[in-house]
């Protein structure tokens, strides 16, 4: 994987690899397929895997691929933070609302031949200048740039509406109120037996069920989510400890330490690399917000 501070492009490649959990990124997530599979599944959709496969993926969208067994499976993955590209959006125009407005189009574009050609010549273009082995003068500013040349590529091919909806993974489609209720109360304690109510059955049954049909407890789940939350927090700002308040930490203890567990990085260090500058590339407050996971608060002035 290449990439500069808030930008990450990958090439996979790979013979018989399978996925069995469904996982997400902090990130958003542009992903092109470059081969043949069986089943891409996001939230509880499911679309068949082939070449020349686009998918706009946004922090929330738990997501996993099923590709043929022991065959080459291929794509090409680009994640970013929404703050590194916002300060190319304006008044008229957003540079994320592929992102904004995905599932009315299913998250999925088919691109044709010449679409797959343009848009590879730009990931081309962005893996080579990301892999030349300086600090030359301006050069995340024009990796950047070629990210907006991406999106607003995206943009234009997402603009095309009427896509048919992909069928239901109905197993997913069942856990839906469970997830639901979880992104919009992660600041809250979230009880199994509160949760297992959402769907009215028992917590020993959505236990074991989540962890068969996602490949990961509910235990994790939450926490990474509560982690998702308190990164985008810390990135736009926010204090550490106003962070896992937020985030449905019970002390900032508890915060620190599992922050500490799950990304090898204390929260204060991780705002300190991922804080957007001031007077520097900064987004306006709007777009910056736009992909919290969780609606913007107030900070509380802090105590001098």
């Amino acid at each position: 994987m290449m990439g500069v501070d808030g930008v990450q492009v990958r090439f996979f490649s790979k013979e018989g690899w399978q996925e069995n959990k469904f996982h997400f990124h902090d990130t958003l997530e542009i992903l092109l397929t470059m081969s043949e599979g069986e089943c891409f599944f996001v939230r509880n959709k499911m679309y068949p895997i082939t070449r020349g496969s686009l998918y706009v993926l946004s922090p929330d969208d738990l997501h996993r691929s099923s590709p043929h067994a022991k065959t080459l499976y291929q794509f090409y993955s680009i994640r970013f933070y929404a703050e590194e590209v916002a300060a190319f959006s304006s008044d008229g125009f957003d540079i994320l609302a592929c992102f904004r407005n995905h599932e009315q189009f299913n998250h999925r574009v088919q691109l044709l031949g010449d679409q797959l050609d343009h848009l590879l010549k730009l990931i081309n273009k962005m893996e080579y200048y990301l892999s030349v082995d300086c600090t030359s003068y301006g050069k995340e500013v024009f990796i950047k740039t070629l990210l907006a040349e991406i999106l607003v590529y995206i943009n234009y091919l997402y603009s095309v509406p009427s896509r048919p909806s992909p069928p239901d993974n109905e197993e997913v489609s069942k856990l839906q109120p469970v997830i639901a209720y979880i992104q919009e109360h992660i600041s809250e304690e979230l009880p199994l037996e509160l949760l297992a109510q959402q769907i009215f059955v028992s917590k020993y049954y959505l236990s074991h069920r989540f962890k068969e049909i996602m490949g990961f407890t509910l235990s994790e789940y939450i926490i990474h989510r509560r982690l998702a939350q308190a990164k985008s927090l810390l990135r736009n700002g926010s204090s550490v400890a106003f962070a896992g308040e937020r985030s449905g930490f019970n002390s900032s203890a508890h915060f620190i330490r599992t922050f500490i567990k799950y990304e090898n990085i204390s929260p204060k260090q991780y705002a300190k690399q991922y804080r957007v500058l001031e007077n520097y590339w900064t987004p306006s407050p709007a777009h910056r917000d736009a992909f919290l996971i969780a609606p913007p608060e107030q900070e509380p002035p802090r105590q001098r």
